[in-house]
């Protein structure tokens, strides 16, 4: 606060009203004096003003440190030049005779030049008001200019002012005085604009100074005669207008230094005030927000950690007091300070928002995984003073994200491995949303291609009007079965068989669509009806009747039915042929002769009143059927229940997470953990057998140690052993070599081992051992090898199950509750077999079973 000293209002007019009185009284002298001579007045009246000026510059100069507005330094540092040049002013008037050579238009000149760089000062300084002025440069540019015009003025290259012979002023002259006064008349209303930026009393006396050196300018532009009358009324007004120059700068300037140099900080108290009481207030909220948000720290560009809130010490378990001043990379999950991802390097470099994810392992074995934010710290004037980091915890979004890309990707693999092509279907667009390879492999473009087909370029069965009844009726319906047929990318025609049904994706619904390649049976069937033309040559049975007998009959159908040519209608064709004839149509019928089983198609000639009937054994096509349908079901079901366990998992975790405690989510992610090994353990069978299905496993012999072999797949299942607390006893040669696959090999033992841990007792013995360059009754070809024993005291196998042991997908009603894929036996047999091998067991229920595989020793392949 700064307050200047109370001086009451009439002792401010008591000394103005001296001061008026003792000016005037100059004034007065001044005049009189003029009259006495006139050149003694000018001398004093410059002189008068030269001194002002003098002043002026020194309060402007020395008010520079104190005004942060740049009106005093511009306007005292002009003065000074004014000073010069009202001097040589002086010094160069009529009557002096200091300057020989030149007469009054040299004075003139002069005059001319002090008021033109005095009023534009006044111009330049409110120009500048608020802008940060370089002394230096300034000085430097005004002396410049100074010496210039100065040095015009005396090589007579300036214009001329005043013609002595006719004593006269010149339009130059004049018309200059006007213009001066303009610009007064600028800085005037510009000053008015600022008037509350000035203390009261040295705004009224500036502009005051402004108005008499108008009113000055303009007698100047009436003598004719350099003692006139109308030359003496000029420097008689610039006495008065250089007066309140001084009332304005030197006087208020001095005696009252806190109205004029420090009345912005006055203005301003109050404003700084309210401004630092808002402050405090957000420095309140900052502190608030900082403390309640993500995970922070700020690091000073030292990399020293200089602030955390709550949350970053409860997310990793420290105390604040413990971690301040510490360096960033001895308190981080993951250091990057010598490499290029460090934080500190990238904000440096211009990344405004850098971040990365960070893993830290926890004693438990797993880890957390953050995204470490950073942006840069900065005070209020933009200097650079370290990073801000917050840290998001998303080490459960995470595990949640791999969990659903392994269950994805199980899905894609079924999807992927269909041997029917298989279209997700947009209705609203007529386009595939997605598809698998087969579909583009039937038809023969590539996925790219087909993306952008529409149903109606291949569908070549329905218009575009038909396609779209057809796909209102499947919404209306649920789904739909049906033949079309489909054109292929070469033009090639196929009769295709499509089972669709109606799915949802994120609430819009699409049609699953799977699409069989029938052509083949389509053909089968046109060749049925080629049959009537040679009945008797073909190896299927073929028949042709009436109402009650047998009219023909090839060497097929008589060895199937026993009869012969005018036999009676054997009676599992009675009820069929019957039907054609009283619906007079075609009839299909799948009958069960001899455990064989045929499809026989009847058709009817009803002008001749006799039914040609057309048999196909479909025994082995039923048994395929059965087994796709079986091995579909059994997959469909050993799916569905791990992925229901892990969707409900998910959904409880990600709805119910204020019910989730760490009992619960320990739970949760045990069961999930179960689930997603035994969906791969299932895939991975799946695929396994397909690859052996299609002879696409290549066994890479070489020399091998069974006894490691077998020692390093104990070493790993010790865990699950000792769960039972099951004893290995081994005996097996270390030195005995065995040339083999390696990884198939292991497959091999791993899956006999692991069946005979989980169907085995607690506390019993597990033994396992090998018989080298066996001969017996389980190497019935008599081959150099290996017979190798693995027996469990278990809970055995019953005879019924036996012979249906290595049967794909098999699975005994005794052990529904061990958890299995029904898959392990016979991929074990499948690679026993790929190695010329083969294995049988030998069991009794409640008292264990022994595997015997026996490999034969091959040295070259």
């Amino acid at each position: 606060m700064f307050n200047r000293p109370n001086i009451d209002q009439s002792s401010y007019m008591r000394f103005g009203i001296i001061e008026y009185l003792i000016l005037s009284g100059l004034l007065f002298l001044m005049y009189l004096s003029s009259l006495y001579n006139y050149l003694l007045f000018h001398t004093i009246a410059e002189l008068s003003a030269i001194i002002i000026s003098v002043g002026i510059f020194v309060v402007g100069w020395n008010s520079r440190i104190y005004i942060k507005n740049s009106f005093y330094l511009v306007v005292g540092l002009s003065f000074l030049f004014i000073a010069v040049i009202d001097l040589i002013h002086t010094l160069a008037y009529t009557g002096l005779n200091i300057f020989v050579g030149f007469d009054s238009n040299l004075p003139t000149s002069l005059w001319i030049l002090a008021r033109y760089w005095q009023s534009i000062s006044f111009v330049v300084a409110l120009i500048l008001f608020n802008k940060k002025v370089n002394f230096y440069y300034l000085t430097v540019a005004q002396i410049i200019l100074v010496t210039l015009f100065l040095t015009l003025i005396f090589q007579g290259l300036f214009p001329i002012c005043y013609i002595e012979e006719i004593e006269q002023l010149t339009p130059f002259k004049i018309i200059s005085e006007y213009v001066i006064d303009s610009i007064f008349i600028i800085s005037f209303i510009w000053m008015y604009k600022l008037r509350n930026e000035f203390d009261r009393k040295v705004f009224t006396f500036i502009i005051i100074s402004i108005i008499f050196m108008i009113f000055s300018e303009l007698a100047f532009t009436l003598y004719t005669d350099v003692y006139g009358l109308a030359n003496l009324v000029g420097h008689l007004f610039k006495i008065i207008a250089f007066y309140h120059i001084y009332k304005a700068i030197i006087k208020i300037g001095i005696k009252e230094p806190y109205n004029s140099l420090f009345r912005k900080i006055k203005l301003n108290e109050n404003e700084l005030t309210k401004k630092a009481a808002e402050l405090e207030i957000v420095n309140v909220d900052f502190n608030q927000i900082f403390e309640a948000s993500l995970p922070l720290r700020i690091i000073d560009k030292e990399c020293n950690i200089i602030r955390v809130n709550d949350t970053y010490c409860a997310l990793f378990n420290i105390k604040r007091e413990d971690i301040l001043g510490k360096k960033c990379y001895d308190c981080s999950p993951v250091s990057y300070c010598n490499s290029e991802m460090c934080s500190m390097k990238q904000v440096l470099s211009g990344t405004r928002n850098y971040e990365y994810v960070a893993e830290q392992a926890l004693d438990t074995n797993k880890k957390r995984v953050f995204i470490v934010h950073s942006v840069p710290y900065l005070n209020v004037r933009g200097d650079f003073l370290g990073i801000i980091q917050n840290f998001t915890d998303i080490t459960q979004r995470r595990e949640a994200q791999e969990k659903l890309e392994i269950s994805e990707y199980r899905y894609r693999t079924t999807f992927e491995q269909s041997p029917d092509g298989i279209i997700i279907f947009d209705p609203d667009t007529a386009k595939a949303y997605e598809f698998n390879n087969a579909i583009c492999k039937m038809l023969g473009y590539t996925r790219e291609e087909f993306s952008k087909l529409n149903v109606n370029d291949y569908d070549i069965n329905e218009s575009a009007a038909e396609t779209r009844m057809h796909i209102n009726k499947i919404l209306r319906e649920g789904s739909d079965t049906f033949e079309t047929k489909f054109k292929t990318k070469t033009g090639e025609i196929k009769d295709v068989s499509v089972l669709t049904n109606i799915m949802e994706l994120s609430g819009k619904k699409y049609f699953q669509s799977i699409c069989r390649d029938i052509t083949e049976r389509k053909r089968a069937e046109e060749k049925i009806e080629d049959m009537a033309r040679f009945p008797l040559e073909n190896p299927n049975p073929v028949l042709r009747v009436n109402e009650k007998y047998v009219l023909l009959a090839n060497n097929a159908s008589q060895e199937l039915f026993n009869i012969g040519e005018a036999s009676l209608l054997p009676e599992l064709l009675r009820e069929p042929i019957k039907q054609c004839f009283l619906e007079l149509q075609n009839n299909e019928a799948e009958l069960h002769i001899k455990n064989e089983f045929y499809t026989f198609f009847f058709i009817l000639n009803e002008k001749k009143r006799y039914v040609n009937i057309y048999g196909l054994n479909i025994t082995e096509r039923l048994k395929a059927k059965r087994r796709l349908e079986r091995f579909v079901s059994t997959v469909s079901h050993e799916l569905r229940n791990p992925i229901s366990v892990l969707v409900t998992s998910i959904d409880f975790l990600e709805n119910h997470a204020e019910k989730v405690t760490q009992d619960i989510e320990k739970k949760l992610k045990e069961g999930m953990t179960k689930n997603i090994h035994l969906l791969k353990d299932l895939v991975d069978d799946i695929l396994m057998l397909s690859r052996i299905d299609d002879r696409k496993i290549v066994l890479e012999w070489k020399e091998l140690k069974p006894y490691d072999l077998i020692q390093e797949i104990l070493v790993l299942m010790e865990p699950i052993g000792n769960m039972k607390n099951i004893t290995f006893n081994v005996k097996i040669d270390p030195n005995l070599i065995l040339y083999a696959d390696a990884k198939r090999l292991d497959q091999i033992f791993r899956i006999f081992i692991d069946n005979a841990i989980k169907y085995s007792a607690k506390n019993s013995i597990i033994e396992i051992e090998t018989i080298d360059q066996y001969k017996g009754i389980y190497n019935e070809e008599g081959l150099d090898g290996i017979l190798f024993k693995i027996q469990d005291h278990g809970i055995g196998v019953s005879k019924d199950d036996l012979n249906h042991l290595f049967e794909r997908f098999f699975r005994s009603d005794k052990v529904s509750d061990i958890p299995g894929t029904g898959l392990g036996l016979s991929i074990a047999k499948e690679l026993i077999e790929l190695h010329k091998g083969s294995v049988y067991v030998e069991s009794e229920l409640m008292k264990g079973t022994t595997f015997y595989i026996f490999i034969p020793r091959i040295k070259s392949l």
